[in-house]
């Protein structure tokens, strides 16, 4: 079966092109070029509108365990035809059916559905296939070759899985002759000449006074405030010190040589971590296996009941940050009877900010108060305006490109020059950039300032306001904040949190007056709140 033009005269079918590598390497390749040749071939031979604007990509997203489907791009495209942004009758062009899916074949339809009932076609590439609600419906071979496809794609998949794990079992037995992996603790590196794990002098010195710090009483929060004024450079990619990262070289037995390997388990359908056996003697011990376990019965002996670890006790986890230093704001409750805050974790770890607690329950009442109505208004937010005009920039440059290389080929059609050549390879090249921040700016426009943005919005308001109800579920908030905006600063010195809008603009959330006279003016509907 085939797609050929709407009703006879009618208004073309608009076609989307949904691309997928598991591996970003595969973008580089054959794999892209293919994709996007076969999908713009098949658009034009069967007289659909290829829309170039809303071509979906997922790189480094596999489908085998339906990541590309939860969060990458083709669960933006499920979002976009839900919400309409992608109307009834359009196309989406695949290569194969296991580009949108390689999870076991009853999930592996339910994706096929979900597309199809909404009123639009999937059209597998290789085969010129189109699988509609209709042809699903009334032709059992068309499922039957939906089941087998799903099938053969999952299994090739899970033969890949278990060969990947077979080899690391392989590898985990060869411990601790020799190095399981490049990865090692931040006090260690690896001599690939000599395949063997070596200790740096001068971090290893800092593990063993951070354990001698901690046996002469020290907490753990003063050790990393105590190495942030001395200026020590943090490990890793953190600007600072925090007292988490002192509190996990603490507990890592690596510190003593011990490794403990482990295996990602996804039998709850959820990623979890399980440790292997510990594999003793793997690593060049930096500190006497006393002095550690010395450490582990003093931190048990002092350890508090710890939450769930999905527990989310703050809607604004993730998204705070500090109006002085742009670092993030954290929750902090100093004992049971203390009412919890807001504080700058650069202040918090000594780095050099102004400490100030902002009463984290005045700043919640405010938000369920108020917020839902500023999301539904769309207060500051200027996405249609800004996005218009970083897509026509965009599409300037793409202009001016296509007129240097128009000048130049014309040059090069008189008088051949390497020069000329080199120059002219060079623009394309730079044509080919621009044209894909053109593809990803317009793609940004259309999800984040249309029906998907309303969409947004109101589950985001919905959830605010069961709050008024008693019933906040602060980790759904949180989510559905999340999805709408960059960061929310809590701007004390004006009494205000300002959300950044992932689109553009600022949403101001006035909660009280503080530190600094606020001059701006009030909004009418908090004037009177």
């Amino acid at each position: 079966m085939t797609t050929s033009q709407g009703a006879a005269g009618g208004a073309r079918r608009k076609a989307y092109s949904y691309l997928r590598f598991s591996t970003p390497e595969q973008s580089k390749g054959d794999s892209y070029r293919r994709q996007t040749t076969m999908a713009t071939a098949y658009a034009a031979k069967h007289g659909l509108d290829l829309d170039e604007t809303l071509t979906f990509h997922d790189v480094g997203v596999s489908g085998y365990r339906g990541k590309n489907k939860d969060d990458g791009r083709l669960a933006d495209f499920l979002e976009a035809v839900h919400v309409g942004r992608v109307t009834p009758g359009s196309v989406l062009l695949v290569e194969q059916l296991d580009r949108l899916s390689r999870e076991v074949p009853r999930k592996a339809i339910k994706v096929l559905e979900s597309i199809v009932d909404a009123g639009v076609a999937v059209v597998t590439l290789a085969d010129g296939q189109e699988y509609t609600e209709a042809r699903l419906d009334n032709d059992p071979m068309a499922l039957i070759t939906v089941v087998i496809t799903a099938q053969r794609a999952h299994e090739e998949s899970a033969t890949k899985a278990r060969r990947l794990a077979q080899a690391w079992v392989g590898k985990r037995e060869a411990m601790p002759s020799r190095p399981l992996t490049s990865v090692v603790p931040a006090w260690l590196q690896l001599n690939r000449e000599l395949s063997q794990i070596e200790v740096i002098p001068e971090r290893a010195e800092l593990v063993r006074r951070i354990f001698d710090l901690t046996l002469s009483g020290v907490g753990k929060h003063e050790i990393a405030k105590r190495f942030n004024e001395e200026g020590i450079a943090p490990w890793g990619r953190g600007r600072i010190w925090y007292r988490s990262y002192v509190a996990k070289i603490l507990g890592n037995t690596a510190v003593i040589g011990t490794a403990v390997p482990h295996v990602m388990d996804h039998s709850t359908g959820k990623r979890v971590r399980k440790p292997l056996k510990a594999v003793l003697g793997y690593y060049p011990p930096v500190i006497p296996d006393s002095v550690f376990f010395e450490v582990q019965a003093l931190a048990h002996g002092r350890a508090a009941p710890a939450p769930a670890a999905s527990a989310i006790v703050n809607v604004l986890s993730g998204l705070a940050k500090c109006p002085r230093c742009d670092a993030t704001m954290t929750r902090v409750q100093k004992g049971k009877k203390s009412h919890p805050a807001l504080v700058c974790t650069h202040a918090k770890q000594g780095a050099g900010c102004e400490y100030k607690s902002v009463r984290y329950e005045t700043i919640e009442r405010r938000l369920i108060r108020v917020l839902p109505d500023l999301l539904r208004d769309r207060e500051g937010l200027d996405a249609v305006e800004w996005h218009e005009n970083e897509v026509f920039h965009a599409e300037e440059t793409v202009h001016a490109l296509r007129d240097k290389i128009e000048n130049l080929v014309d040059a090069v059609a008189e008088r051949r020059s390497s020069s000329l050549l080199q120059k002219l390879s060079s623009l394309e090249e730079e044509l080919v950039r621009a044209q894909s921040e053109l593809e990803v700016l317009r793609e940004r426009r259309d999800l984040h300032a249309g029906p998907v943005l309303c969409s947004r919005i109101e589950k985001a308001a919905a959830a605010i306001e069961r709050g008024r109800e008693g019933d906040l579920d602060r980790q759904s908030v949180n989510l559905a904040l999340r999805g709408l905006f960059k960061k929310a600063v809590i701007n004390y010195p004006a009494g205000t949190v300002d959300f950044e809008w992932s689109a553009g603009g600022v949403c101001k959330v006035h909660y009280g007056w503080t530190a600094g006279p606020y001059t701006g003016p009030i909004p009418e509907n908090e004037a009177t709140a």
